[in-house]
């Protein structure tokens, strides 16, 4: 059987690796870094553990959820701890529910919000050109540019005006006018948080990739091995080349998990012009993280706290030992904090101490931390965290994918970087399995195989 080369040691690509381990797969991956894992690692520091970012494993795919919870076993425990959003001193439910609107913003804002709800029901026939669109259809202008409209302006960094509706989540489903009388007749029937219950390792999300990484055979994942570029003869891969001067041949197919626009431009002349094109006006939004350790027990009992307010860079912020208790040493909790930029951003120019201090200092004024209480600080920097779903990015995304499908026979791509869709963990999972599935039909079917290279 010929070899699968898999391009990044992320979520994505040790799902491929697991599932292709399972089938009898033979393939090799290969991680830039020193570890796999891509953004859901876990770090230590001290006695402190946390991630790097405010991951949660959340029960959507029962397939995925058994194969993840025969490989993690008792590790993997259920979690309880709702999401809110940080505005004007208080919290709303996360995601927002119109009896906590009505609760959390006064009677007065919450009659606003049911008159835009009335309103917005009148429009529905209208089609949705913009995030903004869909926002202010689904919730009305007043609680959309509340929670979500200023939110998804500093998360990815454009005007909601230029995003495109697939900005919308499966998060936001509560806020309906029938919702709202229902919740007003029958309190106890409230809509359920769905980032209220998830599934959650003891040791940290990086327990995860880590199991991943450990099912694999030992020679089977290279790690320190950034790729530079590949080569191509007659329309198919047949090299990868590596940028301490290393290389490997292609014996099989490559499935490439890296960003989409660093691929094309390692395929050089092996992509299409029109690929080219339209892959250097995709972006990325990436992450600054910070991590404070607190000389106090507890923060808040909330797993994350998001900050729509524009006039703060900080966008959400979590509390690790409100994940897992094993996180914090007794009489200590930390706080780790998310500031979405681009780069050349004022905020992604700042040296470590200046955005230490940036960060302290604006969650002391919106009165959710004592920067007395920070005992240290470890910052992060998370790149390509968000594709940015900018208008008309779904063109440009199907016109990479359709020329590099038509130009080079053995390679596939797969993952949130690779696909350029914003998509979580067991998301990945799925993503991994069915590829591995289809090439396992592929591998008894020739027919199959043919038009699946096609």
């Amino acid at each position: 059987m010929t070899e699968l080369a898999i391009l990044g040691g992320g979520p994505a690509g040790l799902g491929v690796a697991f599932y292709a381990h399972r089938a009898g797969l033979p393939f090799v991956l290969y991680e830039a870094s020193p570890q796999t894992g891509g953004m859901c690692r876990t770090l230590t520091c001290g006695e402190h553990r946390y991630d790097t970012g405010a991951h949660r494993f959340h029960d959507r795919d029962a397939e995925i959820t058994r194969d993840l919870v025969e490989l993690m076993g008792d590790e993997l425990v259920r979690v309880d701890a709702p999401s809110a959003i940080w505005d004007r001193g208080r919290y709303i439910d996360f995601p927002p529910t119109p009896l906590n609107a009505v609760f959390g913003y006064g009677f007065r804002e919450a009659g606003k919000i049911c008159l835009d709800l009335v309103r917005s029901g009148l429009h529905r026939g209208r089609p949705l050109v913009t995030f903004e669109d869909f926002a202010v259809r689904r919730f009305g202008r007043t609680l959309a540019r509340r929670i979500l409209l200023n939110y998804s302006a500093k998360l990815w960094g454009l005007p909601t005006d230029q995003l495109s509706p697939d900005v919308a989540t499966r998060r936001l489903q509560g806020m309906t006018l029938r919702s709202l009388l229902h919740e007003l007749l029958f309190p106890n029937g409230k809509v359920e948080h769905v980032d209220g219950a998830f599934l959650y390792p003891r040791a940290g999300y990086g327990a995860i990739v880590d199991a991943l990484a450990r099912s694999a055979p030992a020679d089977s994942i290279r790690t320190g091995r950034a790729v530079s570029g590949v080569e191509s003869v007659r329309g198919a891969l047949t090299r990868i080349r590596f940028s301490d001067g290393r290389s490997a041949a292609v014996t099989g197919r490559v499935v490439s998990t890296l960003p989409l626009p660093l691929l094309v431009k390692m395929l050089g002349d092996a992509a299409p012009e029109a690929a080219r094109a339209a892959a250097s006006r995709l972006r990325f939004r990436h992450v600054r993280l910070l991590f404070l350790r607190l000389g106090v027990a507890s923060l808040s009992d909330k797993a994350s706290i998001y900050i729509p307010d524009p006039a703060f860079c900080v966008s959400r912020l979590y509390e690790p030992r409100n994940r897992s208790a094993g996180m914090a040493p007794p009489g200590e909790t930390s706080v780790v904090v998310e500031v979405p930029c681009f780069e050349g951003e004022a905020i992604a120019k700042l040296g470590a101490k200046e955005f230490a201090n940036r960060v302290a200092g604006e969650l002391a004024t919106l009165g959710l931390l004592d920067p007395r209480s920070v005992l240290e600080s470890r910052g992060h920097f998370i790149p390509n965290a968000y594709p940015v779903y900018s208008s008309g990015y779904a063109d440009e995304v199907g016109l990479i994918r359709d020329s590099l499908r038509a130009s080079i026979s053995n390679l596939d791509v797969l993952g949130r970087a690779g696909r350029f869709v914003y998509s979580h963990l067991h998301d990945q999972l799925r993503f991994g399995r069915d590829y591995v599935q289809s090439l396992t039909a592929a591998a008894t079917a020739p027919e199959i195989l043919r038009a699946h290279s096609a």
